[in-house]
């Protein structure tokens, strides 16, 4: 068993990047749970602080006990540490330490690093690695330091500080988590401050970094476009990955705000009772946060029931690759799309902006899909034995939620038995790194059994 444990480096690229995950979580519980991190008053159990390790890691967002009323000052820059580690992984971490020490890795942990953030090469990689948590560092702190002209005011210097700090690195990693409270941000629903840079934040950490950096590569031409046909013809000579996740993001986007205007405008118990500046703030930042972040400024458990249903939509889909959002994400779910439509139309090839998609991404983003909608299902039918009493569709919810790493709840986690939050943890967890141990399980089959054909046969569908 020690030596298996000292050939790491031999270890399959996915059974790495899990090995990884649960070493930070069993050692992230272990430090929340010890009395120094923890107020006098906390009543926490070790279950919870393993639940809690699990949401953080996986930047979640769902908790069995408030954050605020549970852990000190210590407490909360370990969940912070968790939440970073969770939101670009411990391997990467790691990795960019070595390298900015000017120490090379092996071909092997460069491929482990490839598939763990979702890249499809490794051309410039150090550079790309090394400004990843560079850039990264920055936008938080940016964040911090634009939270602070509302909290420094509001909570006094040193808690305003370091409030502001959390909140930037949870929104940016789309955890879900804050410092202030139980019921998350509703206290500044109509707060702009906070209603525009957590948004900026949750869309510029979820996006994936491969995106920023096409973008950031073609930045100046963008700026100095003087027609709507230049700034068009710079938009495509962004990568096909980039073009396309940004047209899903704002499509979501968008599409999240119609429904959610149309199905909650004159709802007393959500935007029917804020002005109309409040209500466009409030529109924004749930549509915006709906897909990963697990912010809220409005209680979920009073939405109508079509928005919730609505909502779990968005939050199956979720970010996309390369980014420290959760979810199916936006390109395989389009690609599911695309394919749809191929087959609709009666066309051979799935095409997208004059490109043929390779075939064999098309059916691993098929694969992805369907485990996340038969995993979502499994859980959701082992929580109605366990809670059976609660409405299916609060529950359906919670998994969508818990699976997609989203974090929002109808004001349900606290309360499920004991079962069901366990549930709740494995789906977390499988959720967080679900998408990249599925791509890299499936592009390492053995390649001996990979073209075998043997004679056609038919069978009947539909």
């Amino acid at each position: 068993m020690i030596n298996k444990i000292r050939n790491f480096s031999n270890w399959p690229i996915p059974i790495k990047i899990i090995f990884s995950f649960a070493i930070v979580i069993i050692l992230g519980s272990f430090f929340l749970a010890l009395p120094v991190s923890q107020l006098a008053s906390s009543k926490a159990t070790y279950f919870d602080h393993l639940f809690g390790a699990i949401s953080m890691v996986a930047v979640t967002g769902l908790a069995t006990v408030p954050v605020a009323e549970t852990y000190n000052i210590y407490g909360q820059i370990i969940t912070l540490v968790l939440i970073k580690l969770g939101g670009l992984g411990l391997i990467t971490i790691v990795s960019a330490i070595v390298m900015q020490f000017g120490r090379q890795v092996s071909m092997r942990e460069e491929i482990t690093l490839q598939q763990a953030l979702n890249r499809s090469d490794m051309k410039g990689f150090r550079h790309f690695l090394l400004n990843v948590v560079k850039y990264t560092t920055l936008f938080e702190a940016i964040g911090a330091i634009l939270f602070m002209f509302k909290f420094i005011p509001h909570f006094g210097w040193a808690s305003g500080i370091f409030n502001s700090i959390f909140l930037s690195i949870s929104a940016f990693n789309n955890a879900g988590f804050d410092n202030l409270g139980t019921v998350s941000l509703q206290s500044f629903v109509d707060t702009p401050m906070i209603n525009i840079v957590v948004p900026i934040l949750i869309i510029l950490g979820g996006i994936g970094f491969s995106v920023w950096f096409d973008v950031a590569k073609h930045f100046k031409q963008f700026s100095t476009a003087r027609s709507w046909v230049d700034f068009k013809g710079t938009y495509r000579k962004l990568k096909l990955h980039t073009r396309l996740v940004i047209k899903w993001s704002m499509g979501l986007i968008v599409s999240a705000v119609v429904i959610f205007t149309l199905a909650e405008w004159n709802n007393p118990q959500t935007l029917g009772s804020l002005d109309f500046s409040g209500k466009i703030q409030a529109i924004f930042f749930q549509a915006v946060t709906l897909r990963t972040a697990g912010f809220s400024t409005l209680d979920f458990s009073e939405f109508h029931m079509f928005t919730l249903i609505a909502f779990t939509v968005f939050m199956f889909i979720g970010g996309s690759p390369g980014g420290t959002a959760g979810g199916a994400k936006t390109s395989t779910v389009a690609l599911v799309v695309k394919l749809m439509g191929a087959e609709i139309k009666g066309v051979t090839n799935v095409n997208y902006k004059k490109r043929t998609l390779e075939m064999d991404i098309i059916k691993r983003a098929l694969v992805i899909v369907v485990m996340f909608i038969l995993l979502n299902f499994f859980a959701l039918a082992l929580m109605t034995i366990f809670d059976e009493q609660i409405p299916l569709q609060y529950l359906f919810f919670e998994t969508v939620s818990a699976f997609g790493t989203v974090g929002l709840s109808a004001d349900l986690t606290a309360s499920l038995s004991r079962p069901s939050q366990t549930v709740i943890m494995f789906c977390m967890f499988i959720g967080r790194i679900g998408p990249i141990t599925i791509f890299t399980a499936l592009g390492n089959r053995d390649r001996r059994y990979r073209d075998i054909r043997y004679a056609t046969g038919n069978i009947l569908i539909g």
